[in-house]
């Protein structure tokens, strides 16, 4: 490593990112915060060392290794809320892997299967983080999905991780250029997307539940296969994502109009203005109680906690609208507290996004308190 800066740039930030993983406790100005930083800069100045070695004329270099200390980089970038510096760095990943031309299967020297499959994942990687990027501050994507489809088997791989991986990669497709385009327009009212229509919201309802069968299938398949399901950790990945999927299409059904407070029989249940209430914080409920590990939540880092707050703020907003006494509402109201309550837990979440739920579960006890037990015996820890 002494010899390397290539080489030294990825030790500091597989260093970096595995204390911003493994630390769940961590706050922004904590040791363990301090520790994370210090490596990241050592990272970043070996990084730009390995590249200044070279002559201005020369070819650049473009290897995995650097790919990866980017990635890696970008990632301890999400957890410290700097979106910027994130989608730069995440841009000079995206970059090295258009040079090896990973989407055309051509590549400067010839390479064997297994190092072709790392690549493509390599490019899914950069692909998924890029799509969270354009949900988060609004940065636009660049990167195409991969033509050649999710990466080709791997026997250094096992297979529920690849099979695992190849799942979260189907989820992230549904966030089409026409998703992204929506979605911008929603925070940017200058852009202005295609229509918005019911029949596009039904369909990307429709790809989610296609999805939530393929997964049960894909994993039923290893099960058959003798190489056992998918790990609690993919387990709680892949479930949070498509029921924050969902909420990003109700979000865009809503700023449209089309949802309704009793949808028509025929239509999916995602046009309910109380969908987020009716199904998504039970199913996200039912996903925490059957955690064995609140680590399985944990060391996934912001990005998934940034899910559970969206979900979980959404639900907050619809349960601002009238409750009214129906049979099922205590239980909503349950199911949004406990949520709360999970969130919460996390010293990382954001002081902000603390404060925000806190202020929601008050208003609700200011005006729903005496109606609902569970509101009025409610207290934060």
């Amino acid at each position: 490593m002494e010899q390397s800066f290539e080489d030294s740039a990825l030790v500091f930030a597989f260093g970096a990112v595995t204390i911003n993983l493994s630390e769940l406790s961590q706050g922004v100005n904590d040791d363990t915060a301090i520790r994370m930083t210090d490596l990241m800069h050592h990272s970043f100045r070996a990084h730009r060392q390995a590249e200044l070695g070279s002559e201005i004329d020369s070819r650049l270099p473009v290897t995995v290794k650097r790919i990866m200390t980017c990635i890696f980089l970008e990632i301890c970038l999400m957890a410290l809320k700097r979106f910027d510096r994130s989608l730069a760095i995440l841009r000079e990943a995206i970059a090295m892997i258009q040079i090896l031309q990973v989407d055309q299967n051509v590549c400067e020297h010839r390479i064997d299967d297994q190092e072709l499959a790392r690549r493509q994942r390599l490019y899914w990687e950069a692909f998924i983080h890029e799509r969270f990027l354009t949900i988060m501050p609004g940065y636009p994507s660049i990167l195409p999905p991969l033509r050649t489809g999710v990466p080709l088997p791997d026997s250094s791989i096992p297979q529920h991780v690849k099979a695992g991986f190849d799942r979260l990669i189907h989820l992230f497709l549904i966030m089409d250029d026409t998703f992204l385009s929506h979605w911008r327009a929603l925070q940017d009212s200058d852009l202005e997307p295609p229509e918005i229509t019911a029949d596009w919201i039904e369909s990307k309802q429709a790809q989610l539940d296609e999805d939530e069968i393929g997964a049960a299938e894909a994993e039923n398949e290893l099960i058959c296969g003798g190489c056992g399901g998918l790990s609690e950790l993919q387990h709680a990945d892949l479930f949070v994502t498509r029921l924050w999927l969902r909420t990003l299409v109700w979000q865009l059904a809503l700023s449209q109009g089309l949802l309704q407070s009793v949808p028509s029989k025929n239509s999916h249940e995602g046009f309910s203005m109380h969908f987020p209430t009716q199904r998504l914080s039970a199913q996200l409920r039912n996903l925490v109680g059957r955690l064995e590990r609140v680590e399985s939540i944990g060391i996934h880092g912001s990005g998934i906690l940034q899910k559970l707050f969206d979900i979980t703020s959404t639900v907050a907003d619809v349960l601002a609208l009238p409750i009214g006494h129906e049979q099922d509402a205590e239980s909503r109201i349950e199911d949004f507290l406990f949520l709360v309550n999970f969130l919460l837990g996390f010293e990382r979440i954001p002081p902000n996004q603390k404060e925000y739920l806190k202020e929601k579960v008050n208003i609700m006890q200011r005006e729903h308190a005496s109606g609902f037990h569970s509101l009025a015996a409610y207290t934060f820890d």
